[in-house]
Parts: C-alpha cells; sequence; structure tokens
C-alpha cells in the first residue's frame, strides 16, 4: 500500500496534535509516534476541540481537573501534557487518604501561585479534594477509544489508511493495553486491525467462559432468560451501529442461594460474546477496613467496567451494602460513601453508551437500596425461583452430559423437588465418585441413592413427620391456598416440610386467618390422627404468632388502628404487654379450634397424603390436589357468611 499524507479535519495535524517526541523510527523511513500518548492526545482533543487544544498548551494560569477512563491512561495523559504544554504542573490523585488529599491540594495551590497551568489526573473525580473541584476552570472527561479514535490513531501511527472500516466487535473488551500491544513499528493498518480482532475474539471467547452453559438450554430462570435472550440481540445490534449503547438494559438476579444467578451471568456473557468482569462486595470489603481501599476496590471494577466495554459487568452478594435508609448511624460515615459512590458509578458506567451491561445477583432484593432499583442503574428485577420438576430434569441432563443417556429423568427429578441448580450438580458429583469407586459407569440408581438415601429414622417417627405435613397440605388445600411439594426429606432443623406457592390475593383479616389455620393444621393432625401434641410444631406456633400479632398491632384488622411495630418485629410486644398476650392466645385459640374442626372433616384425605408421603417421600401439589380430590370433606363448612364471629372475623372452618 502507497504511503500517504495523513490530513484530518478532526486535528490540525502539525500545529495541533502531530506528536512531538517519542518516535520510533521505522524502515520506511518515517517515525511512528508512541502509541499511548497518541491515544491520550486524541482522546483529550476530542473533549476539547482545536481552539482548546491551543488554549491548554499556551499554558495559561488555571486549575484543570481531567478525569480519565481508568488507572492505564493517567500516565500518558500526564506525558502528553508534560510535551506539549508550557508552565505546567500535573498533579495526579492516587487516592483518598488524608495525607495524600492534603498534598495534592498543597501542590496545586504551589503550581498556581507560581503561575503555571494546574493539571489534576484521575480515575474519579470523587477523590479530588472538594476545594479543588470547587476551584477548577475547566472539568474534562476523557472516553476510553471508540472505533472512530482507534481508526485515526491507527492513520497517524502508519500514515496509511485502513481498507475496512472497525467496528465495536473489532474492539470488544481491549484496554489502553491491548491498543498498544497491537500497534508495532512498521506495521500495515490491516496488520494492526488483524490483531486487534484476534485480542477481542480471545478475551470474548475467555477460558473461564468455555464451560459456560448454554444460554438458549438453561432451564427455571422464566422471564429471565427471555429478557437474557433479548439482551443477547440487542447486543448485536449495538455492535451493528443500530442501537445507541444506552439503550441495553442492566438487571438484578434474586433468589435463593444455589439457583445460579452466578451460572446466569456466565451463560448472558459467553451468549453475547462479551467479556465478563465480575466482582463482589465481599472482595470490596475483604482485607484492609479502611474506607478508600474499598472506594479503590469498587472503583476498580467500574474502571475495569468501562475499559473493556462494551462486557458484562457481574455485582455478587450486593445487598452485602447496606441500604443508606437502614444502616445505623455510627457507620453512617463509611457505608454511605461507599453507597454513593457504586449509584455514581452504576449511573456513569450506564450513560456512558459503550454498550456495558451490569448484572448483580442478591439473596435478599429487600435489603438492597432503593435507588439502586431506579431505571438508569439497575432497569429490572427478576425473582430466580427454586426450578420446578420439570426444570429441575432438564438441569440434571445438562450437568450428566452423557452420561445416563436416553433415561428417563423425571422421577429423579420429582424426588429432588425443593433442590437448586448447585444442590443438582453436587448429587451428580457425589453420583459419579459413587460409580468411580465401585469401578464402573454411572447408573441412575446411583443418582437415585444420593438424592433420596436410605432413611435410617425409625418408622414411627417417620409416620408422624408424614402425618404433621399431611395436616399442613390438605389444611392447605381446603383453604384455597397453593401447595407447591410436601416432603418427608430432612431439611436443616427440619424433620419435613410443606412448601406453598406465592399468594396474590388481598391480605385481608380472613387471609391471614386462614393463613394461621394452615400453620396449626400439623399440629391439628397429630391430635385428631396421631399420638397427640408435641414439639415438632413450635416453629409453626412461632409463625403463627408473628402472623396474628402483626394482624392486631401492624395491619389494623384487630380492635384497633393504632399502629404499634412493623409487621416483622410486631411479636417483641408481647413480652411487655400481657394484655396483648392475652388477646393473642384467644384468638389463637379460636384457630387452633377451626384448625380441629378442618382436620376432623378431612381424616381420610390427611390419611391419604401421609400414606403417600411414606411410600414416595415427596408429593408434588398436583398429587395432593389428586389425592384431596379423591378423598371429599365428610363434614362441608358453613358459608362464609354463617361462619363471621363478633369480631368480625371469618374463621373458616
Amino acid at each position: 500500500m502507497a504511503t500517504e499524507a495523513f490530513n484530518d479535519p478532526f486535528f490540525d495535524l502539525r500545529s495541533e496534535v502531530e506528536p512531538r517526541g517519542g518516535r520510533t523510527q521505522t524502515s520506511a523511513g518515517f517515525s511512528n509516534p508512541n502509541p499511548s500518548t497518541l491515544l491520550a492526545e486524541l482522546a483529550l482533543a476530542r473533549v476539547l476541540g482545536p481552539a482548546g487544544l491551543r488554549r491548554l498548551r499556551s499554558g495559561p494560569n488555571e486549575l484543570v481537573l481531567v478525569t480519565v477512563p481508568d488507572q492505564r491512561w493517567v500516565v500518558p495523559v500526564e506525558s502528553m501534557i508534560h510535551r506539549d504544554v508550557r508552565n505546567v504542573s500535573v498533579v495526579r490523585v492516587q487516592g483518598e487518604r488524608q495525607r495524600e488529599r492534603a498534598n495534592v491540594v498543597s501542590d496545586a495551590t504551589v503550581g498556581l501561585g507560581q503561575g503555571r497551568l494546574v493539571v489534576v489526573i484521575t480515575t474519579s473525580l470523587d477523590a479530588v479534594p472538594v476545594a479543588l473541584r470547587s476551584a477548577a476552570d475547566n472539568q474534562l472527561t476523557l472516553h476510553g477509544a471508540d472505533p472512530a479514535m482507534v481508526a485515526k490513531a491507527i492513520r497517524v501511527f502508519t500514515r496509511r489508511r485502513l481498507k475496512t472500516a472497525l467496528t465495536g466487535a473489532d474492539l470488544a473488551g481491549l484496554t489502553l493495553d491491548d491498543l498498544v500491544a497491537a500497534m508495532r513499528p512498521n506495521s500495515t493498518p490491516d496488520e494492526i486491525m488483524r490483531r486487534l480482532r484476534r485480542a477481542a475474539a480471545r478475551i470474548a471467547e475467555g477460558a473461564d467462559l468455555k464451560d459456560a452453559p448454554d444460554l438458549a438450554t438453561l432451564a427455571g430462570y422464566g422471564a429471565a432468560k427471555e429478557w437474557a435472550m433479548g439482551l443477547v440481540a440487542d447486543v448485536a445490534r449495538f455492535r451493528a451501529g443500530e442501537l445507541d449503547g444506552n439503550e441495553l438494559e442492566s438487571a438484578i438476579l434474586a433468589g435463593p442461594p444455589g439457583t445460579g444467578k452466578t451460572q446466569f451471568s456466565r451463560a448472558l456473557a459467553r451468549a453475547a460474546q462479551l467479556p465478563l468482569v465480575e466482582t463482589s462486595i465481599g472482595d470490596w470489603i475483604s482485607g484492609s477496613p479502611y474506607l478508600d481501599s474499598v472506594l479503590g476496590k469498587q472503583n476498580a471494577f467500574f474502571d475495569a467496567v468501562l475499559a473493556q466495554a462494551p462486557c458484562i459487568g457481574f455485582i455478587d452478594e450486593c445487598d452485602a451494602l447496606p441500604s443508606r435508609d437502614k444502616v445505623k448511624s455510627r457507620n453512617a460515615d463509611f457505608w454511605n460513601v461507599v453507597s454513593t459512590n457504586q449509584l455514581l458509578r452504576c449511573a456513569e458506567v450506564r450513560s456512558a453508551g459503550r454498550g456495558a451491561v451490569l448484572l448483580a445477583a442478591t439473596n435478599h432484593p429487600d435489603r438492597i437500596d432503593p435507588a439502586l432499583r431506579r431505571p438508569g442503574r439497575f432497569d429490572r428485577i427478576f425473582t430466580i425461583a427454586l426450578p420446578d420438576a420439570t426444570a429441575l430434569a432438564t438441569i440434571l441432563r445438562g450437568h450428566l452430559g452423557d452420561d445416563l443417556a436416553g433415561m428417563d429423568l423425571s422421577g429423579v427429578a420429582r424426588l429432588g423437588q425443593g433442590g437448586t441448580g448447585a444442590d443438582a450438580l453436587g448429587w451428580i458429583r457425589a453420583a459419579r465418585q459413587i460409580a468411580r469407586r465401585a469401578g464402573r459407569s454411572l447408573r441412575l440408581d446411583d443418582l437415585l441413592g444420593v438424592i433420596q438415601p436410605e432413611d435410617t429414622r425409625p418408622t414411627e417417627f417417620v409416620r408422624a413427620v408424614a402425618l404433621h405435613e399431611a395436616g399442613h397440605a390438605i389444611a392447605a388445600v381446603r383453604l384455597g391456598l397453593t401447595v407447591e411439594r410436601v416432603s418427608i426429606e430432612p431439611r436443616g432443623d427440619a424433620a419435613g416440610w410443606t412448601e406453598l406457592g406465592p399468594t396474590f390475593a388481598v391480605p385481608t383479616r380472613a387471609r391471614i386467618e386462614a393463613v394461621v389455620i394452615e400453620l396449626l393444621g400439623g399440629r391439628a393432625a397429630d391430635i385428631v390422627l396421631g399420638t397427640g401434641p408435641h414439639a415438632g410444631a413450635t416453629v409453626d406456633l412461632r409463625m403463627a404468632t408473628a402472623q396474628l400479632t402483626a394482624l392486631h398491632t401492624s395491619h389494623g384488622l384487630g380492635d384497633g388502628l393504632l399502629y404499634r411495630r412493623d409487621p416483622g418485629h410486631a411479636a417483641d410486644l408481647l413480652a411487655g404487654d400481657p394484655v396483648l398476650a392475652h388477646r393473642l392466645e384467644q384468638h389463637l385459640q379460636r384457630l387452633m379450634a377451626a384448625s380441629l374442626r378442618l382436620i376432623e372433616g378431612n381424616r381420610r384425605a390427611v390419611s391419604a397424603v401421609a400414606e403417600a408421603l411414606v411410600r414416595q417421600r415427596v408429593l408434588t401439589g398436583s398429587e395432593v390436589m389428586n389425592l384431596a380430590a379423591n378423598h371429599p370433606e365428610t363434614c362441608p363448612r358453613p358459608s362464609a357468611a354463617a361462619r363471621r364471629d363478633s369480631e368480625g372475623s371469618v374463621p373458616l372452618a
């Protein structure tokens, strides 16, 4: 390719941006400018324009704050300013320790007093002392290199034009160091472009994403998966220049531990062919407890996201950063600074338009600062629920690979209901270990044995657990509550458990009382069909008491309207209020009687569910519904109008 003179209206090459030093002589007889300094110069010229760049080079007695994309840009920008600007002092803001901040102010003041131009370079404007921010004559924010800027840099560097246009995909995930490494002496524009594309492809493929699951085959993610598939398409439109980077949405993934939130972020990054930048709040606060250390790690993550954009930035454990409205005053000076910085940096990443997508994971979405959940920071919140039997079977199949090919996993999945995707992987690893030690291939029995190990508990104990859980399940069905699954498999301290589905009914007094009657259904079954009440209902009684206390002291559904405590802590009032305790005891006794009547009228249904649990150990909600339908109530309950008592409640039995 013939060498041609570079002439670009973006610059007056000779007088404004022709690099004035640091060149390397090439075999073609001309020298290449230092690529890092060249890119820094282009970034500064884009913000200032020709007139602004001329004024900066004249060295006026002014204070200028320059925010660079990340730490890699500090030295090149400083080198360019020292090279081209007369009568200048450059001050770096490296951290937020008090001594360093005082030195920055002192150095800047001395330079201004000597009639110099003072340039303060930082990666975060928040790290600059307030005194300098207030006194600054100009504040400049340099953006990372985009395709247009890199194309100009290549033309200046080689004095030749690119044959094909650079795109966002060619630079995806590349840092300043990657760009500089591609721009070597004696290189042609096409050689540089090939290096850039190769580096971007390697980052997108990423060794840590090779084992990431296929987004299209993920199961159990519901609306989150639909959103992610749409986002992958939007990323493609962004790369093609058909969509602005600001239009790419960010999201919070909420759900119990082990439901695959981290796996989801990896699958999304792989599907979108974007680099994944990962962090957690725990990473930020581990190690040094000093505020500047936490802010440094926090800013380093957001700097990396901006530098590698377009990319996925994933923040795990985001609920570990407390909401500002819940921080105790003694810790507010620390946590509020960190929270506020996160809000600002999230907004900065989103508004930069570089194609960065932020994902956050939490087990407790209610603990996240409301300001973080607003559009412009995190646009969506998706709940990742425990997988149902169908989704769990798909998850098992994905983790099994070629093992147990062609085997029906529906029975295994039914036994494993209530488990998470992480549990499924753990089951498979344990089953493979059993097969490996036996010197054979994996068998379905190995997996079943892990998920449903032999129950060594006494038979009578198992039957008592089954009867108790059957009481909960039938009470829920008769009261119109949704049963997801019932199990006599131990879970933590619980010998068995009944899982109810979400309800969207208006929380009236009658509805809350129905929930309490269901909570007391296990104890009622113990009394009506078992050996009598026992301590296995302790948690049920605690939850029932909490529900009724909130009914009377928080919801205004009792005798008065006075709000005394938030629902989650209303039961704390009982220890100091014997009158309230007596009223709640009477209310509980009435609902206990209602639960006993309900179980008495459903003896056959409760017994049928208990027997099925002993045989199968786990029942789905539909199986419970079928058993209840096959064993109707023997004592129909009166109508709602006839059931209203003197307090206006509706004892539903």
